[in-house]
């Protein structure tokens, strides 16, 4: 992930470089932070487009909302969360597209909940996911919408809010095209949607449908990292 920090207070962007950087290292995402120190910099950037851009509201003489919406339509892709030391711009942000607003003093309380909009914004806005089903044809589904997926005998059966269906692929195939963030493998037989689920056990997952997932011997340290992993994107 490409990560642009741009502020006019150099101490202040170390220490939110370390944040930032301490945080990818837990939940296991690779970051290339780029640090900006005004205006002229930014917008002099001709490397691949950014994915997020941290940009402080107050730039020296310039206003970060401004350069915002500069960014939004020369990097269409890229989100902004706004950096404040200040509540009272939270009305004006609104005039540009923006994902998260955080004052600068809860940066590392709140890093988890940027990070968990960061997240979910790309892969929950990106694509669907697509399925193989009976006869060549391809079923496709936006993440949100999946409980489980469950292998039994040669077919896989994805149960989703709105139904079950089955397709031939194999789990091991499936779980290489799913977030490693949102998707747990708790068993031979089971792939887990982490945010269908309303409670963790000791050898099973409670979803949100009632059901009742276990969780195999084989994978019981892979599903305590998955869910530590999870959680910490969820923490606030």
């Amino acid at each position: 992930m490409k990560i642009g920090l741009c502020d006019d207070d150099k101490v202040w962007c170390d220490y939110a470089e370390k944040v930032i950087k301490a945080f990818a290292i837990k939940i296991e995402i690779n970051v290339e932070i780029s640090v900006f120190q005004n205006k002229q910099e930014l917008l002099q950037y001709e490397k691949a487009p950014m994915d997020v851009l941290f940009l402080d509201i107050e730039l020296g003489e310039d206003n970060g909302i401004a350069i915002a919406d500069e960014i939004n339509k020369r990097w269409t892709g890229c989100q902004i969360v706004f950096l404040t030391n200040y509540l009272y711009y939270a009305l004006e942000i609104f005039q540009t597209d923006h994902i998260y607003y955080v004052l600068k003093e809860q940066f590392e309380e709140r890093i988890s909940e940027v990070f968990n909009k960061i997240i979910h914004f790309f892969e929950q806005n990106n694509t669907k996911i697509s399925f193989r089903g009976a006869r060549g044809t391809e079923i496709q589904i936006y993440p949100q919408e999946i409980y489980y997926l469950e292998r039994n005998l040669r077919q896989t059966i994805v149960h989703a809010t709105w139904g079950d269906f089955q397709v031939k692929e194999k789990l091991d195939d499936i779980l290489k095209r799913l977030s490693k963030y949102d998707f747990s493998r708790c068993h031979n037989s089971y792939i887990i949607y982490l945010p269908a689920v309303r409670e963790k056990k000791k050898a099973s997952y409670v979803l949100e449908n009632g059901k009742e997932i276990v969780i195999s011997r084989g994978y019981a340290k892979q599903t305590k990292e998955d869910w530590m992993r999870w959680a910490l994107l969820q923490m606030s």
